[in-house]
């Protein structure tokens, strides 16, 4: 009898997940794991009222973001307990989340519904005081990496950062926290497999000492996420496209190192067509990112695009000075700078200031 119930149970269970949460027969088998409570076992409607406080509990809009925290942390809803409410209201009250950055943390890291309490208390308040963040600095910078909370200080945290003030020591520690906030993932990165093989690879290959190579990560740490083969295809596209010596290319690299972030096909090859349609003269547009190549890292669609259309409406003159204040300045200076040209229009003003 009692295999004959447990058989019924799992039948029962997992009726629900395909039907009701949608996972495949291949999901619902994975999650049959060895050595961990099972969810399957679960007695007939004990899986579904604990999914439902789940769903209630974190906000979760759709079965997708049900499904992802079902089949990456199973065990949690095997044994779910009055613990993960204390945990997931002491997030939210400790780094004063609202409800979608709540959801968005758990959906992002899952991992971090089993961890204790104290563990993430512990490498929040080694978060802000060793980096002397303020509550507002810290929430972000675990709203833009969340699984920061599921690692060791002792073990993963702490070491990795000691290694980076030495490598770049040439940073204060006031830059040094400014980099993780710019790039929280630079903790997770591996010293001898990643970290350390970059640096080495960014000071041989552009002729940095250690002090050109802290300027150039503290402008743009988000690069160091990408593989130096990633990198070795952009440079080789941006050398070739834009005609560079290997000396041109490192004074480039070295004035925008963001640029190494951008997709050459969705990116860098789009946005430099911008400026040669814009100028009318593929000699003259390379010319200017050459000489400005942030002018490469800006949104097409967000910036380029619109500013290109309201300068035309404006009757402004479309040059190279003009396709660079479009792309450089602020917001603010945008608008004063359009404002400016309309209302001296009868003034004959046809440029940007």
């Amino acid at each position: 009898l009692f295999y004959a119930a447990k058989d019924e149970c799992i039948a029962a269970n997992k009726k629900y997940l395909s039907r009701k949460l949608g996972l495949t027969k291949d999901q619902v088998q994975r999650l049959q794991t060895d050595g961990l409570p099972n969810i399957l076992t679960l007695e007939d409607g004990v899986l579904e009222e604990r999914v439902d406080w789940l769903k209630k509990r974190l906000k979760l809009k759709n079965k997708s973001q049900i499904r992802k925290i079902v089949q990456h942390q199973p065990h949690v809803l095997a044994k779910l307990s009055s613990n993960l409410a204390q945990k997931i209201d002491y997030l939210q009250t400790r780094l004063r989340l609202n409800d979608d950055s709540l959801r968005k943390m758990f959906l992002e890291a899952p991992h971090l519904i089993p961890c204790s309490t104290e563990n993430m208390e512990e490498t929040l308040n080694w978060l802000q005081t060793r980096l002397r963040l303020d509550d507002r600095q810290l929430t972000k910078l675990i709203c833009r990496a969340p699984y920061t909370l599921g690692c060791s200080v002792s073990e993963n945290l702490e070491p990795t950062l000691d290694w980076i003030q030495r490598r770049l020591h040439t940073l204060d520690e006031f830059t040094i926290s400014r980099v993780v906030q710019k790039m929280p993932r630079i903790l997770h990165l591996n010293i001898e497999a990643n970290l350390e093989p970059k640096f080495d690879w960014l000071q041989h290959q552009f002729n940095l000492d250690d002090d050109a190579l802290g300027k150039m990560v503290q402008r743009s740490p988000t690069f160091l996420g990408l593989s130096i083969d990633t990198w070795e295809v952009k440079l080789d596209w941006i050398e070739r496209r834009l005609d560079l010596t290997d000396q041109d290319l490192s004074k480039f690299i070295l004035k925008a190192p963001s640029i190494l972030n951008c997709n050459i096909e969705s990116n860098l090859d789009l946005t430099l067509d911008f400026y040669i349609d814009a100028l009318g003269n593929e000699r003259e547009a390379v010319r200017l990112v050459t000489k400005n190549p942030s002018l490469l890292a800006y949104s097409l669609e967000k910036r380029l695009k619109p500013r290109l259309q309201e300068t035309r409406d404006a009757g402004i003159l479309i040059d190279a000075g003009c396709l660079r204040r479009i792309g450089q300045y602020t917001d603010d200076y945008w608008k004063m700078a359009l404002s400016f040209v309309r209302d001296h229009q009868e003034l004959g003003i046809i440029a940007l200031p």
